[in-house]
């Protein structure tokens, strides 16, 4: 299985298996039963930072990759 890199334009029902996150990212999603894109989304940052071994890096990572990307007015 090839992994898809993690970008905005993925679908929300994309398996978070099968983006490529670091192990400690897909690791503490797989552990919170965050199974998909748009879960991951729709999780507030404070949840994601009460994940064990999940920091402000990890957040800003994801924030960074899945956020869809505003269109211009």
């Amino acid at each position: 299985m090839t992994l898809l890199e993690p970008t905005p334009e993925l679908p929300d029902k994309t398996p978070t298996r099968e983006v490529r996150f670091p192990t400690r990212i897909k690791n503490a999603l797989f552990a919170a039963g965050l199974k998909t894109v748009g879960e991951v989304r729709e999780t507030s940052d404070e949840a994601l930072l009460s994940l064990p071994d999940f920091g402000m890096a990890s957040v800003a990572h994801l924030r960074e990759t899945l956020s869809p990307r505003k269109k211009p007015f």
